[in-house]
């Protein structure tokens, strides 16, 4: 197992894909940045704080990049094998299916990590060039749960992504899929049906606006592994029985 993790890391480094990722994890820091100046410009007695800044980071990380950014992360990780004609090679080492889907979600896991990382970083030392206001211990604390744990979350809500992707191999179905979510995302902000809808709860259950609405975190969270198990389950079922060309 951490020798086909091993070789992941190796091909991402071979990879412009791991680049191309940071720079997205990047978007959502600088669109907030670009909103702290414009705010300082037009409204310059506007208090913006650390906390402002990586709360709406996150919900644009949670809610609209990340979504796109990790739907498309997955179908790279899962359909590369078929697009560069080496999955018959790998199953041959003897690697058997299972293990080799557990070491590609292994690997989307970490890299939705190293991208949420890199998203808390961009936002803090941004907010410091910007000068937001009111920084401390408990900000950094938070905002660390908040990024860290809708990331988790998040991160099971991609095995849709990667059934599809498995099942049509390649790039176009899990990205249409993804911009689909971002909409659902955008219709059901601020409505109670957001709890019940799996994309849009990560980040609900995070920031604690949860408690705004009438469903409780626990069918949230009954809704996230559902999905989660019915993708996973799906996924390991239909690539076990695929005939490897």
């Amino acid at each position: 197992m951490f020798a086909l993790l091993y070789c992941e890391f190796l091909k991402l480094k071979r990879s412009k894909m791991f680049l191309i990722s940071v720079l997205g994890a990047m978007v959502a820091p600088i669109m907030v940045f670009a909103g702290l100046i414009k705010a300082k410009i037009t409204e310059p007695d506007k208090i913006i704080t650390y906390l402002d800044m990586l709360a709406q980071t996150n919900l644009y990380v949670l809610l609209l990049f990340g979504v796109i950014v990790y739907g498309v992360i997955a179908a790279f990780l899962f359909s590369r094998e078929y697009t560069e004609n080496t999955l018959k090679l790998v199953l041959t080492v003897p690697v058997s299916k299972g293990a080799f889907l557990i070491t590609k979600l292994l690997m989307l896991f970490l890299w939705m990590m190293i991208l949420t990382a890199v998203a808390w970083v961009s936002t803090l030392v941004l907010s410091i060039v910007g000068n937001a206001a009111e920084f401390n211990v408990n900000v950094i604390i938070q905002s660390l749960e908040e990024f860290f744990l809708g990331a988790f979350l998040l991160y099971f809500t991609m095995s849709p992504f990667v059934f599809l992707t498995l099942w049509h191999k390649n790039l176009v179905s899990p990205i249409i899929a993804a911009a689909t979510v971002v909409l659902g995302n955008v219709a059901l902000a601020n409505q109670d049906l957001a709890v019940l809808f799996p994309w849009t709860s990560p980040y609900l259950i995070a920031s604690g606006d949860i408690a705004k609405y009438h469903y409780s975190i626990e069918t949230a969270l009954v809704i996230i592994f559902a999905v989660s198990f019915i993708g996973f389950f799906a996924s390991f079922i239909y690539f076990k029985k695929q005939d490897v060309k």
